[in-house]
């Protein structure tokens, strides 16, 4: 059995809006994606709730000292692989003075990789 709305918990009132058909389809397909029962309570939703989440702009210097951060991170995860696959295979084998330095220039790339992220962050904030 349905619960019965007070007076003033019912919505008798209607707001209308005029779409362009592509700006309907869109609608739509946002309703149906998010699993609202209704186009009103979606709007709704969108439209009276505070949002915590933030659109971000970045521009294409930003993008691409994040790609850049990506691929030194895939390097180092490579680097890393070779010396566990060494260690794991032999079990006698000792850290080179190779790999110590392969070592220190991981911890080095990923120390620059967070101050960049760190500055990055900021800007966010």
């Amino acid at each position: 059995m349905a619960h019965k709305k007070s007076k003033e918990q019912r919505r008798t009132i209607q707001f209308k809006i005029h779409l362009t058909t592509m700006e309907k389809k869109q609608i739509l397909e946002s309703v149906k994606q998010e699993k609202y029962n209704s186009i009103s309570d979606y709007a709704r939703e969108r439209l009276l709730k505070k949002r915590l989440a933030k659109r971000i702009n970045v521009s294409s210097d930003y993008i691409r000292i994040f790609k850049t951060m990506d691929y030194n991170l895939t390097k180092i995860g490579t680097n890393l692989n070779q010396i566990a696959h060494k260690l794991n295979a032999y079990n006698t084998y000792l850290l080179t003075e190779e790999d110590q330095q392969t070592f220190k220039a991981c911890f080095e790339h990923l120390k620059s990789c967070y101050q960049v992220l760190g500055q990055h962050l900021r800007k966010i904030k």
